[in-house]
């Protein structure tokens, strides 16, 4: 195109060599004649040479090369391609929105525009380090580019970064965005506040002031989230300084020189870490955290001191372990009492020693220190059961109620489930006292058991029935806990049984005890019998206590079946956690009712089965629906892995017939044996294989039905109908 351009413009300027032009745009008219070449006299005149006329100015080359024609095109093409990344922006799928934001940015890089969209498709996936990275190669490509400076000033309101959100808001623009202002200087109020309460040790004055930061836009705060959990420490609220440390710890901060409260930021969150983890008891973390944490920031004292406290209890506790093990009860006594020196308000030192004093058959001592552990940690179940063991040693526990843990049923502290539930130990003559407790308690009717209806007391029906059962692990002769169908079926009968009367307002009048539940042997049909359900006063904490003492009752059932309760699988534990939740809404009544239909192994497949087309399916179909599906999904364990968990049974199968298993059945079969756990191979002699079977199987739907029952959609699923 370039060639055929030049030619035309030199057969344009050949022809001007003949027809010289001049500056006026005429023909010259220099010796012209009046008409034509003939004179007045009619002599014809001897023709005149033309004026002699510069040359004209040669033109410039229209030559077009090649490369700008590519860049041209691939401008034009990485804008489509940008353009298409906004579109799915739009539509919340961020992840969608950044993969052709990339695509664009290979082609342009140096687009500044596109780099700040791939900004913000970050900050939808809440990796916001990375959006603070891109949003600054904006501005070093473009230094005028002012919604750079906008999202800027935003991502560092978000994560607590005052200073930096203030100078990026006056450079986005002179006048600044009263709004944004009045969030900015909300949140910078708070933090001061925050930061000046932990330094007098106003803990709860902390508390108030980082929970303000947070909600007045500083939302994805890790130091202030880190201060939160911190403050809830000294107050004995140790579940949700765990949770609030954890979700620190999720968070994308990028700014690890950051000073707050005289540290390094990630030495601070270290420093809270270890702290966290010593109270709960996991020592080996908390001693991997300070280290962390004195080696961010190795001249902080207060990092220096926390180092040294948790590596003396650690010392402690490990010692007193061994004494415990080896049979030296007195001296572990000591062991821990020296650790608890360092640490006071460590549960887990007081129930180790409530262990100690219990072997050496020192009740009172036993009863006392579980007394300080539940008083640090109302939800230390392990510590509740001790102290019923003790009651019972005792010759208390009829006094206290035929159950076998009235201490729990009657504790005025908030129950709740936990990793480590101790073992409850019972004699002989507590049985005793317990059969006849229970015939005494049965006030309303005295029921045998040759009833019509074939029912008998669930302390007959535990002693005859176990309910935490020992089964092989597939193709191996590796074993793992699990609790038996029966006992699920106990669990989730006497739930709906709850659950229904709540739903007319109605409530037991006495604690539900273990001589109150009576099972058919032949049918397994679950009946109260011996109480009373009472409108009178009816609220949610009267709810909540009837899920308590549930749960309380459960415990008991299987320790009498003799089972080990220290070996409650993970998501057993799960269930009686929701039982005793303090926060419990009627709401989340649906949600009891239906993770216990979890339990059952028949069951989990088909529950799976549900959620996933409930997710995937059903929620896509609208603009709500997909927004919602948007946020599970996010929320999801294993990533995007889960979803090819109900396809993967090819892999399955050829991993079943590699170790000559005999379950070779359908696909579908395959998949009701719930050994699809996440949608890889697991080797089959892998030591954790019994907790990959059967913990993180369970543990999907858990989040699944959680994450459905936050958007108000688990109700809308089959689940009820099909189990209840």
């Amino acid at each position: 195109m370039g060639n055929s351009l030049r030619r035309l413009f030199e057969r344009e300027q050949d022809h001007a060599d003949y027809l010289p032009i001049s500056s006026s745009g005429t023909l010259p008219v220099t010796n012209a004649l009046p008409a034509g070449n003939i004179c007045p006299s009619c002599h014809i005149a001897k023709p005149l040479p033309y004026a002699a006329t510069p040359p004209p100015p040669p033109l410039p080359s229209c030559r077009i090369t090649e490369e700008e024609v590519r860049r041209a095109m691939t401008a034009a093409y990485a804008e489509e391609v940008k353009r298409a990344g906004n579109e799915q922006y739009k539509k919340g799928c961020f992840e969608e929105a950044l993969r052709l934001y990339d695509c664009a940015l290979v082609m342009c890089p140096d687009n500044a525009a596109c780099r700040g969209n791939r900004a913000d498709a970050l900050t939808g996936l809440r990796r916001f380090g990375e959006a603070v990275k891109d949003c600054e190669e904006a501005l070093r490509i473009d230094p005028s580019y002012g919604r750079a400076h906008q999202r800027l000033a935003s991502l560092h309101i978000r994560l607590g970064r005052i200073e930096d959100a203030l100078k990026h808001q006056s450079l986005a623009s002179p006048q600044l965005d009263p709004l944004e202002l009045h969030r900015l200087q909300t949140v910078e109020k708070h933090l001061g506040r925050c930061l000046d309460a932990r330094k007098a040790g106003e803990w709860k004055c902390v508390l108030r002031e980082s929970d303000a930061a947070i909600a007045s836009g500083a939302d994805s705060s890790a130091l202030l989230l880190a201060a939160k959990a911190e403050a809830l420490l000294p107050l004995n609220r140790l579940d949700e300084a765990d949770s609030a440390i954890s979700s620190a710890s999720k968070l994308d901060y990028p700014f690890s020189d950051t000073k707050f409260c005289g540290f390094l930021a990630n030495a601070y969150l270290f420093y809270v870490h270890a702290q966290v983890d010593m109270a709960l008891g996991r020592f080996d973390n908390a001693v991997s955290s300070i280290d962390k944490a004195r080696i961010k920031d190795p001249g902080n004292t207060e990092v220096l001191t926390i180092h040294n406290k948790v590596k003396a209890v650690a010392r402690a506790r490990s010692l007193g372990n061994e004494l415990f093990n080896s049979g030296n009860f007195s001296e572990a006594c000591l062991a821990y009492g020296e650790g608890l020196k360092q640490h006071p308000t460590n549960k887990v030192l007081y129930g180790n020693r409530a262990a100690c004093w219990f072997k050496l058959g020192q009740w009172e001592k036993s009863i006392e220190d579980c007394n300080q552990a539940i008083k640090i940690h109302p939800n230390y179940t392990k510590a509740l059961l001790r102290r019923a063991a003790c009651y019972g040693k005792m010759g208390r526990w009829a006094a206290e109620g035929p159950h076998g843990v009235t201490a729990l049923a009657q504790d005025p502290v908030n129950l709740a489930g936990g990793p480590n539930i101790g073992n409850l130990q019972r004699s002989s003559e507590v049985c005793a006292n317990e059969t006849l407790a229970h015939r005494c308690q049965c006030n309303t009717e005295d029921i045998d058991e040759s009833s019509a209806e074939g029912l008998c007391g669930a302390v007959s029906y535990a002693k005859a029935n176990a309910m935490l059962i020992q089964v092989p692990v597939l193709g191996t002769t590796k074993k793992f806990w699990r609790l038996s169908d029966k006992a699920t079926m106990i669990s989730r009968k006497l739930a709906l049984i709850l659950k229904s009367h709540h739903a007319v307002c109605k409530y037991l009048s006495a604690p539900l005890k273990v001589s109150n539940v009576w099972i058919s042997i032949s049918t397994g049909t679950v009946k109260l019998r011996g109480v009373s359900f009472t409108s009178k006063q009816f609220d949610i904490e009267r709810v909540r206590d009837d899920y308590k003492h549930l749960s309380n009752a459960l415990l008991v059932l299987i320790s009498i079946s003799g089972g080990d309760i220290t070996k409650l699988p993970p998501d057993y534990e799960e269930f009686i956690m929701l039982l005793r939740r303090n926060t419990l809404t009627v709401q989340d009544e649906f949600l009891i009712v239906n993770n216990s239909a979890l339990l059952p192994m028949k069951n989990r497949t088909e529950v799976f089965l549900m959620l996933c087309d409930k997710i995937n399916k059903y929620l896509g179909r609208t603009k709500d629906g997909q927004a919602k599906k948007k946020r599970i999904l996010s929320k999801l364990p294993y990533e995007k892995v889960w979803l090819d968990t109900a396809v993967a049974n090819t892999q399955i199968n050829r991993w079943v017939v590699n170790v000559q298993n005999k379950y070779e059945r359908t696909q579908y079969d395959q998949l009701r044996l719930n050994r699809n756990v996440r949608s890889h191979m697991h080797d089959y002699n892998d030591d954790n294989i019994e907790e990959v079977l059967y913990c993180e199987w369970p543990e999907l739907l858990m989040e699944m039905m959680k994450a459905l029952h936050a958007e108000s959609e688990l109700e809308c699923t089959d689940i009820q109908n099909k189990f209840g």
